[in-house]
């Protein structure tokens, strides 16, 4: 399997995992019906799963999600999303 198969890979893994609700990252740091806060580390965790995550949550609220902060705080990334 190549780096790049293996990437895709993991990266989609990461996605269904979210997905599917099993409590992994990304990990929410707090939500509401207006917005979502999310934390992840980088290195193993793809930005779209947090951008995944996002989507979801805001459509349960029949919104779409827009990203309005993204830090990175030491070896870990939080991202902040408004439901509009």
């Amino acid at each position: 399997m190549s780096l790049r198969s293996l990437t895709m890979w993991s990266a989609a893994a990461a996605v269904m995992l979210t997905l599917a609700g099993c409590g992994g990252p990304p990990w929410v740091l707090s939500q509401s019906p207006e917005h979502i806060a999310l934390r992840w580390y980088p290195d193993t965790t793809p930005s779209v799963a947090a951008v995944e995550r996002a989507r979801l949550h805001c459509r349960s609220w029949g919104k779409s999600a827009e990203l309005i902060a993204d830090a990175k705080d030491g070896s870990d990334e939080v991202a902040q999303f408004r439901c509009r």
